[in-house]
């Protein structure tokens, strides 16, 4: 695919395109499309029996080596070990990008995140596990079996706090994640053996607002987890994340809603 034909395409000068083309989605031209091919290749080492060296070659890599340091570079990982059963949640996989995709991020991207110092939460909640093959899209079901036990959980902080938690196991066999429904409370007194206890640790955190509907948080992610983390010089310090629902969340189907997200870095 050459860059210069596609912007004579849609009549742009090359600078102009490119320009215009990271502004939009937050990649520049290249960058975007070697993404795309790097994971691509992803699902082709996972999920056929081509050669390596085949597939190198098939998107369009100069040799298998130039494909393998341009594969760790991106993921952190050898493509040998995609093809041995390395988790796939971890990965900063690129999807195609739909209007839907430019419409979202557009809205995280516009506002820059927050350095916050947190004390130490004591959460009480219900955990589950959600596998790589789930495709998820909406965990309203999950919240609401909290919901209806919430009334139940003692020492609750008022007014109330909601947050939910993902995190992941060093395990990478599990493949796929732990989420995590709660509130926080003042302390931990005759605990509900339905329920579970968390803490999330002091320490520095990254603050991103998601807003708009609940159910396309996942664009959001996407764009601190292939985008703005992979651009800067913060490294993640703690396998998980966390959701905080304030007083400007207005509901899972709130075009209007805002919802914190902490990112724990250094």
């Amino acid at each position: 695919m050459d860059v210069f034909k596609v912007s004579r395409e849609v009549c742009y000068s090359l600078y102009h395109f490119i320009r215009l083309f990271q502004s939009i989605t937050g990649f520049s031209p290249k960058n975007y499309i070697q993404q795309r091919r790097l994971t691509e290749a992803v699902h082709e080492l996972r999920n056929t029996d081509k050669k390596i060296v085949d597939i190198a070659y098939d998107f369009q890599f100069g040799s298998p080596e130039a494909f393998s340091r341009a594969f760790r570079k991106q993921f952190n990982v050898n493509p040998t070990d995609i093809r041995n059963g390395h988790a796939l949640t971890s990965l900063p996989l690129v999807s195609p990008i739909t209007p839907e995709y430019i419409y979202q991020s557009d809205k995280v991207r516009n506002v820059l995140p927050e350095m916050v110092e947190l004390s130490e939460k004591i959460l009480v909640g219900i955990s589950f596990f959600i596998s790589d093959d789930t495709e998820i899209t909406d965990l309203s079901k999950e919240w609401g079996r909290f919901i209806n036990e919430v009334p139940t959980i003692k020492n609750k902080i008022v007014p109330e706090r909601f947050f939910q938690v993902q995190y992941w196991s060093e395990n990478q066999e599990l493949g796929g994640l732990f989420f995590f429904t709660g509130i926080e409370v003042t302390q931990i007194n005759d605990v509900n053996p339905l329920f579970v206890i968390k803490t999330i640790p002091k320490g520095k955190y990254l603050r991103f607002i998601h807003k708009g509907l609940a159910n396309k948080v996942g664009y959001t992610y996407k764009y601190i987890y292939n985008q703005f983390l992979p651009d800067t010089d913060y490294k993640l310090t703690k396998p998980f994340n966390f959701e905080y629902y304030g007083e400007k969340c207005l509901g899972p189907y709130n075009e209007q809603s805002e919802s914190e997200i902490y990112i724990p870095v250094e």
